[in-house]
Protein backbone atom coordinates (compact mmCIF):
# COMPACT_ATOMS: atom_id res chain seq x y z
CA UNK A 1 0.00 0.00 0.00
CA UNK A 2 1.33 3.42 -0.96
CA UNK A 3 0.87 6.59 1.04
CA UNK A 4 0.79 9.75 -1.06
CA UNK A 5 2.44 12.95 0.00
CA UNK A 6 3.05 16.40 -1.37
CA UNK A 7 6.00 17.09 -3.57
CA UNK A 8 8.61 19.51 -2.26
CA UNK A 9 9.30 21.02 -5.66
CA UNK A 10 7.34 23.17 -8.08
CA UNK A 11 4.64 20.60 -8.48
CA UNK A 12 1.20 19.55 -7.46
CA UNK A 13 0.32 17.31 -4.54
CA UNK A 14 0.52 13.55 -4.49
CA UNK A 15 3.52 13.06 -6.81
CA UNK A 16 5.62 11.20 -4.21
CA UNK A 17 4.32 7.89 -2.86
CA UNK A 18 6.15 5.72 -0.32
CA UNK A 19 4.90 2.24 0.55
CA UNK A 20 5.11 0.24 3.75
CA UNK A 21 8.50 -0.90 5.02
CA UNK A 22 9.65 -4.52 4.82
CA UNK A 23 12.51 -5.75 7.01
CA UNK A 24 15.78 -6.27 5.12
CA UNK A 25 18.13 -7.17 7.98
CA UNK A 26 18.95 -5.78 11.40
CA UNK A 27 17.46 -2.27 11.64
CA UNK A 28 17.24 -2.10 7.84
CA UNK A 29 14.20 -1.97 5.58
CA UNK A 30 13.20 -1.54 1.96
CA UNK A 31 10.23 0.53 0.83
CA UNK A 32 8.62 0.77 -2.62
CA UNK A 33 8.58 4.27 -4.08
CA UNK A 34 6.64 5.88 -6.92
CA UNK A 35 7.05 9.38 -8.32
CA UNK A 36 4.65 10.74 -10.93
CA UNK A 37 5.42 13.71 -13.14
CA UNK A 38 4.58 16.97 -11.32
CA UNK A 39 2.37 19.61 -12.85
CA UNK A 40 4.38 22.16 -14.79
CA UNK A 41 7.27 19.76 -15.51
CA UNK A 42 7.75 18.79 -19.18
CA UNK A 43 6.98 15.14 -19.93
CA UNK A 44 10.13 13.09 -19.65
CA UNK A 45 11.96 15.81 -17.70
CA UNK A 46 14.49 15.06 -14.94
CA UNK A 47 13.22 14.42 -11.44
CA UNK A 48 13.52 17.66 -9.40
CA UNK A 49 16.05 17.56 -6.57
CA UNK A 50 13.48 18.77 -4.05
CA UNK A 51 11.28 15.82 -5.00
CA UNK A 52 14.15 13.57 -3.91
CA UNK A 53 14.35 15.41 -0.60
CA UNK A 54 10.62 14.98 -0.09
CA UNK A 55 11.07 11.28 -0.73
CA UNK A 56 13.71 11.10 2.02
CA UNK A 57 11.38 12.97 4.39
CA UNK A 58 8.51 10.61 3.72
CA UNK A 59 10.71 7.53 4.16
CA UNK A 60 11.70 8.98 7.52
CA UNK A 61 8.04 9.39 8.46
CA UNK A 62 7.32 5.74 7.64
CA UNK A 63 10.36 4.59 9.64
CA UNK A 64 9.29 6.72 12.61
CA UNK A 65 5.70 5.57 12.77
CA UNK A 66 5.86 2.02 11.42
CA UNK A 67 9.35 0.71 12.24
CA UNK A 68 10.22 2.65 15.40
CA UNK A 69 6.63 2.75 16.74
CA UNK A 70 6.75 6.45 17.61
CA UNK A 71 3.18 7.29 18.69
CA UNK A 72 1.15 9.49 16.33
CA UNK A 73 0.65 12.14 19.03
CA UNK A 74 4.43 12.66 19.34
CA UNK A 75 5.62 15.66 17.34
CA UNK A 76 8.37 14.87 14.80
CA UNK A 77 10.89 17.67 14.36
CA UNK A 78 13.46 17.56 11.56
CA UNK A 79 17.04 18.14 12.70
CA UNK A 80 18.98 17.35 9.53
CA UNK A 81 18.26 16.20 6.00
CA UNK A 82 20.38 15.64 2.90
CA UNK A 83 19.95 14.30 -0.62
CA UNK A 84 22.31 13.84 -3.54
CA UNK A 85 22.10 12.18 -6.93
CA UNK A 86 24.59 9.36 -7.58
CA UNK A 87 24.83 10.51 -11.20
CA UNK A 88 22.49 12.34 -13.48
CA UNK A 89 18.94 12.55 -12.11
CA UNK A 90 16.53 10.02 -13.63
CA UNK A 91 14.02 11.23 -16.15
CA UNK A 92 10.37 10.91 -15.30
CA UNK A 93 8.20 8.95 -17.75
CA UNK A 94 6.01 10.72 -20.28
CA UNK A 95 3.04 9.16 -18.52
CA UNK A 96 2.42 7.05 -15.45
CA UNK A 97 4.99 7.02 -12.67
CA UNK A 98 8.62 6.33 -11.91
CA UNK A 99 9.21 3.28 -9.72
CA UNK A 100 12.18 2.62 -7.42
CA UNK A 101 13.09 1.04 -4.10
CA UNK A 102 14.33 2.95 -1.07
CA UNK A 103 16.73 0.98 1.13
CA UNK A 104 16.77 2.53 4.60
CA UNK A 105 19.11 1.82 7.49
CA UNK A 106 18.85 3.04 11.07
CA UNK A 107 22.19 4.30 12.40
CA UNK A 108 21.28 5.48 15.89
CA UNK A 109 18.35 6.21 18.17
CA UNK A 110 17.68 7.45 21.66
CA UNK A 111 14.82 6.42 23.90
CA UNK A 112 12.90 8.19 26.64
CA UNK A 113 10.45 6.29 28.83
CA UNK A 114 10.66 3.35 26.43
CA UNK A 115 9.75 5.42 23.34
CA UNK A 116 12.16 6.55 20.61
CA UNK A 117 12.92 10.23 21.19
CA UNK A 118 15.44 10.76 18.36
CA UNK A 119 16.85 8.77 15.46
CA UNK A 120 19.21 8.99 12.50
CA UNK A 121 18.87 7.02 9.27
CA UNK A 122 20.18 6.86 5.72
CA UNK A 123 18.43 6.03 2.46
CA UNK A 124 19.74 4.64 -0.83
CA UNK A 125 17.41 4.86 -3.81
CA UNK A 126 17.79 2.10 -6.39
CA UNK A 127 16.25 1.15 -9.70
CA UNK A 128 16.95 -2.56 -9.99
CA UNK A 129 20.56 -2.92 -8.86
CA UNK A 130 21.56 0.62 -9.89
CA UNK A 131 21.97 3.22 -7.16
CA UNK A 132 20.60 6.55 -8.32
CA UNK A 133 20.58 8.67 -5.16
CA UNK A 134 21.58 8.83 -1.51
CA UNK A 135 19.96 10.62 1.39
CA UNK A 136 20.08 10.81 5.15
CA UNK A 137 18.40 12.59 7.99
CA UNK A 138 17.74 12.81 11.69
CA UNK A 139 14.71 13.83 13.70
CA UNK A 140 13.52 14.14 17.26
CA UNK A 141 10.16 13.06 18.65
CA UNK A 142 8.64 15.27 21.33
CA UNK A 143 5.79 13.95 23.45
CA UNK A 144 2.60 16.05 23.62
CA UNK A 145 3.13 16.94 27.30
CA UNK A 146 6.61 18.34 26.66
CA UNK A 147 5.97 20.08 23.35
CA UNK A 148 4.24 23.22 24.75
CA UNK A 149 7.14 23.78 27.15
CA UNK A 150 9.69 23.31 24.34
CA UNK A 151 7.93 25.77 22.06
CA UNK A 152 7.31 28.43 24.70
CA UNK A 153 5.55 31.41 23.12
CA UNK A 154 5.30 29.91 19.63
CA UNK A 155 2.18 30.88 17.68
CA UNK A 156 -0.66 28.35 17.50
CA UNK A 157 -0.35 25.73 14.80
CA UNK A 158 -1.90 26.88 11.53
CA UNK A 159 -1.57 30.63 12.22
CA UNK A 160 1.46 31.48 10.08
CA UNK A 161 1.61 35.14 8.95
CA UNK A 162 -0.07 35.48 5.57
CA UNK A 163 2.42 36.11 2.77
CA UNK A 164 2.26 35.72 -0.99
CA UNK A 165 5.89 35.99 -2.01
CA UNK A 166 6.89 35.14 -5.57
CA UNK A 167 9.56 32.74 -4.33
CA UNK A 168 11.27 31.35 -1.23
CA UNK A 169 14.02 33.97 -1.30
CA UNK A 170 13.98 37.74 -1.81
CA UNK A 171 17.46 39.12 -2.51
CA UNK A 172 18.29 42.21 -0.47
CA UNK A 173 21.91 42.59 -1.54
CA UNK A 174 24.23 40.71 -3.87
CA UNK A 175 27.89 41.28 -4.57
CA UNK A 176 30.14 38.82 -6.34
CA UNK A 177 29.94 35.40 -4.71
CA UNK A 178 27.82 36.55 -1.75
CA UNK A 179 24.22 37.50 -1.20
CA UNK A 180 21.90 38.48 1.59
CA UNK A 181 18.21 37.76 1.31
CA UNK A 182 15.02 37.12 3.24
CA UNK A 183 12.94 33.96 3.31
CA UNK A 184 9.41 34.20 1.93
CA UNK A 185 6.49 31.87 1.38
CA UNK A 186 3.12 31.47 -0.27
CA UNK A 187 0.54 31.03 2.46
CA UNK A 188 -1.97 29.31 0.17
CA UNK A 189 0.52 26.55 -0.73
CA UNK A 190 0.60 23.73 1.87
CA UNK A 191 3.95 22.64 0.46
CA UNK A 192 5.42 25.84 1.85
CA UNK A 193 3.27 26.54 4.89
CA UNK A 194 2.62 23.20 6.53
CA UNK A 195 -0.67 23.51 8.45
CA UNK A 196 0.64 21.05 11.06
CA UNK A 197 3.63 23.23 11.99
CA UNK A 198 4.03 26.31 14.16
CA UNK A 199 7.29 27.37 12.47
CA UNK A 200 8.99 27.70 9.07
CA UNK A 201 9.11 24.32 7.32
CA UNK A 202 12.26 22.52 6.22
CA UNK A 203 10.91 22.68 2.68
CA UNK A 204 11.04 26.47 2.66
CA UNK A 205 14.55 26.49 4.17
CA UNK A 206 15.89 24.06 1.56
CA UNK A 207 14.08 25.89 -1.24
CA UNK A 208 15.66 29.18 -0.15
CA UNK A 209 19.12 27.58 -0.11
CA UNK A 210 18.62 26.11 -3.60
CA UNK A 211 17.38 29.47 -4.88
CA UNK A 212 20.46 31.21 -3.48
CA UNK A 213 22.66 28.72 -5.33
CA UNK A 214 20.83 29.26 -8.62
CA UNK A 215 21.29 33.02 -8.27
CA UNK A 216 24.98 32.88 -7.38
CA UNK A 217 25.84 30.12 -9.88
CA UNK A 218 23.18 30.34 -12.62
CA UNK A 219 25.30 28.32 -15.05
CA UNK A 220 25.61 25.30 -12.72
CA UNK A 221 23.09 22.60 -11.86
CA UNK A 222 22.47 21.44 -8.32
CA UNK A 223 23.70 17.90 -7.57
CA UNK A 224 22.74 17.74 -3.90
CA UNK A 225 21.68 19.72 -0.88
CA UNK A 226 21.80 19.36 2.89
CA UNK A 227 20.24 21.37 5.72
CA UNK A 228 20.88 21.28 9.45
CA UNK A 229 18.31 22.97 11.67
CA UNK A 230 19.95 24.03 14.93
CA UNK A 231 16.96 25.89 16.39
CA UNK A 232 13.27 26.21 15.60
CA UNK A 233 12.97 28.78 12.80
CA UNK A 234 10.13 31.13 13.63
CA UNK A 235 7.88 33.02 11.23
CA UNK A 236 8.56 36.33 13.01
CA UNK A 237 10.86 38.09 12.49
CA UNK A 238 11.34 36.90 8.89
CA UNK A 239 14.55 34.86 8.70
CA UNK A 240 17.50 36.19 6.72
CA UNK A 241 19.69 34.10 4.43
CA UNK A 242 23.40 34.72 3.95
CA UNK A 243 24.97 32.68 1.13
CA UNK A 244 28.53 32.40 -0.19
CA UNK A 245 29.59 30.47 -3.29
CA UNK A 246 32.88 28.81 -4.17
CA UNK A 247 33.89 26.46 -6.97
CA UNK A 248 31.79 23.42 -6.07
CA UNK A 249 29.25 24.48 -3.47
CA UNK A 250 27.19 27.25 -1.96
CA UNK A 251 27.12 27.59 1.82
CA UNK A 252 23.99 29.06 3.39
CA UNK A 253 23.30 30.38 6.88
CA UNK A 254 19.76 31.12 8.04
CA UNK A 255 19.75 33.93 10.62
CA UNK A 256 17.09 35.13 13.01
CA UNK A 257 17.48 37.69 15.78
CA UNK A 258 21.17 37.90 14.80
CA UNK A 259 21.74 34.22 15.54
CA UNK A 260 22.36 31.34 13.10
CA UNK A 261 19.37 29.00 13.39
CA UNK A 262 20.07 26.71 10.42
CA UNK A 263 22.92 25.93 8.03
CA UNK A 264 22.88 24.41 4.58
CA UNK A 265 25.16 23.36 1.73
CA UNK A 266 24.20 23.14 -1.92
CA UNK A 267 26.52 20.96 -3.99
CA UNK A 268 26.97 21.85 -7.65
CA UNK A 269 27.50 19.54 -10.59
CA UNK A 270 30.95 19.74 -12.22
Amino acid sequence: MFVSGQDAGDAGPGVVQVGSATAAGTEAWHLPVRVSAPRGLPDGGPMPLLTGLELVRQVGMVLARQCLAIPPDHHLSLLRISFRWAGRPPRLPDSGSFGATAFARLHSRRERHGVTSAFEASVTLRVGSREIAHGSGSAQAIDPATYPAVRGDAPPIGTAPVRHDAGPLTVLHQRGDRLLGQIGWESDDPRQVDPTLDRVSGHVLVSAASRAASILRPERSVAGVSMRIDHFVEYVPRPDVYATADEDRVEVSVLQNRAVVARGEVHLEP
